[in-house]
């Protein structure tokens, strides 16, 4: 939910704030220090739930709520006192407080009493409170019969005028934190009091993580608002480095409404090919010619390679050179999406075969929807790294606590060209082999023999796969210089010959 706090001691404001943020999902959208500036602000930026004060110089918060009130403001709200007194208690319930908190506040009473007004507020979500913003997400977002009474209801707060058109800016916050969301509330809010002459309207999706402002004026006023939201962001970008793309429409009337917005969406799905951190044009890049997508084939060995030999930092220089590659203006998203998924399937491929628990886990979350919905270089960037991550087994790795064992793996790793054993294994490290078979079988769940046969045919069907090697020629390269025993091995674990597989 969206929460703004009303309390005149600062220290009592800031704690809150801290506690909130802290300790759940919720964001702060603003403080003020009184009533009236409470009032101002939540009838301009229609939050979910106030919390306030009921002592307060001046107006207090029992006589706030009930002015928002008597003016058709309807919001949730905490009322929080230093008097264990019934009559506060009942005086707070008669102007429609939900819940009332004594000081100090603990976080387990805070947090109990959000967890109740959350669950009220989704239950009644599109019921309670129909403010403009409820009316947005409906038109865009609802069922048949939602998006024909938000039509209705939105005409009537945007009547027709002459000489008066829409813009239609959307932003996608699903790339940042709250705290990084909370701290952009202020330059955002700011722009709304540098041009009173425009129609104003802004709502949240919160699903699928959109910002929809929708702006009604001339001409001129939109466009001297879009030089000045574009300073905004590309200001904010450069500060913070902060990854929020932002697209701007314009359209005649509500009946394009829809065609804008999903103008505007285009350009904001693939704004991880963009070189530019302000406000994009939905108008200027409709319409780009790119280059048919170039899939590096030696990039993806390089991974595959380090992802067989558990070589996490290997595997993370090769996703870096991948997206260098493959995240250009050259190149169409669509295109972009599929070869990072082509990407992702052949890992894997090399999890199913290496690491099964891993292979199962990135199953079941299906991190590869993710693709389809990333907006941002960084979030390609962080679903690849968690698919190089699990896969590598980086943490389990990490926890091995046997030295020994780890020097055994990096062993095996450089050596297993060659004609290991355990024997030989056990006596470069010298320990005895049936103490390295105990460790081994204890920390990998696997025989020693077992381990590297699996190892080498991971090997060489990588080889099989990616090069026109010879079959005698793989063999020698997994260290079989017995090509037939090779093949009896290859079809041992996999099922099929090499030749087959190939």
């Amino acid at each position: 939910m969206r929460i703004v706090i009303v309390e005149d001691e600062i220290a009592i404001r800031d704690g809150l704030k801290k506690m909130i943020s802290a300790n759940t999902e919720h964001i702060v959208i603003g403080t003020c220090k009184n009533a009236t500036e409470g009032i101002a602000f939540i009838k301009e930026n229609h939050p979910d739930l106030v919390l306030t004060d009921i002592r307060m110089d001046g107006m207090n918060g029992l006589e706030m709520l009930s002015d928002l009130k008597q003016q058709g403001v309807e919001v949730y709200s905490i009322i929080i006192s230093g008097y264990a007194d019934f009559e506060y208690a009942r005086k707070a319930l008669s102007v429609g407080a939900q819940e009332y908190l004594l000081k100090p506040v603990s976080i387990d009473a805070l947090q109990k009493a959000l967890e109740r007004i959350e669950s009220e507020y989704m239950e009644n979500r599109f019921q309670f409170m129909k403010k403009p913003e409820n009316y947005v997400r409906e038109y865009f977002f609802g069922t048949e019969k939602e998006q024909v009474e938000a039509k209705q209801a939105l005409s009537n707060i945007f009547k027709e005028e002459k000489g008066k058109i829409y813009g239609m800016i959307v932003g996608y916050f699903g790339n940042i934190n709250k705290e990084q969301l909370e701290d952009m509330e202020f330059p955002l809010r700011s722009m709304k009091h540098q041009f009173p002459q425009l129609s104003y309207l802004d709502a949240w999706e919160q699903r699928m993580k959109f910002r929809i402002l929708i702006l009604k004026g001339d001409n001129r006023g939109l466009e001297a608002f879009a030089s000045a939201f574009d300073e905004m962001a590309r200001y904010d970008y450069k500060q913070k480095k902060r990854e929020v793309p932002w697209c701007m429409g314009v359209c005649e009337s509500m009946e394009d409404w829809r065609d804008c917005f999903r103008m505007v969406h285009k350009v904001i799905s693939g704004y991880f090919t963009k070189e530019y951190y302000g406000l994009l044009r939905a108008e200027e890049t409709d319409e780009e010619s790119v280059k048919d997508f170039v899939y590096p084939v030696q990039m993806e060995r390089k991974i595959m390679s380090a992802l067989e030999e558990g070589n996490y930092e290997e595997v993370k220089e090769g996703i870096e050179e991948f997206l260098e590659h493959a995240i250009s203006r050259e190149y169409g998203a669509e295109e972009i999406r599929h070869g990072t998924i082509k990407l992702i399937t052949r890992m894997m491929d090399v999890a199913k075969e290496i690491n099964q628990k891993a292979y199962e886990e990135l199953n079941e979350n299906d991190y590869l929807k993710g693709v389809l919905l990333a907006y941002t270089r960084t979030e390609i960037r962080e679903i690849l790294m968690k698919y190089g991550d699990k896969i590598c087994d980086r943490k389990k790795k990490e926890g091995i606590s046997n030295y020994t064992i780890n020097r055994t793996l990096e062993y095996i790793r450089t050596h297993y060209k060659e004609g290991i054993s355990l024997e030989k294994t056990a006596e470069v490290l010298n320990i005895t082999p049936e103490y390295l078979s105990m460790l081994f079988k204890r920390e990998m769940g696997m025989n020693f023999s077992v381990f590297l046969k699996e190892f080498r045919i991971s090997h060489a069907k990588r080889l099989l796969k990616a090069t026109d090697m010879k079959i005698y020629e793989v063999a020698q390269e997994c260290g079989y210089s017995n090509s037939n025993y090779f093949t009896k091995v290859f079809k041992e674990v996999t099922g099929i010959s090499p030749a087959e597989y190939r």
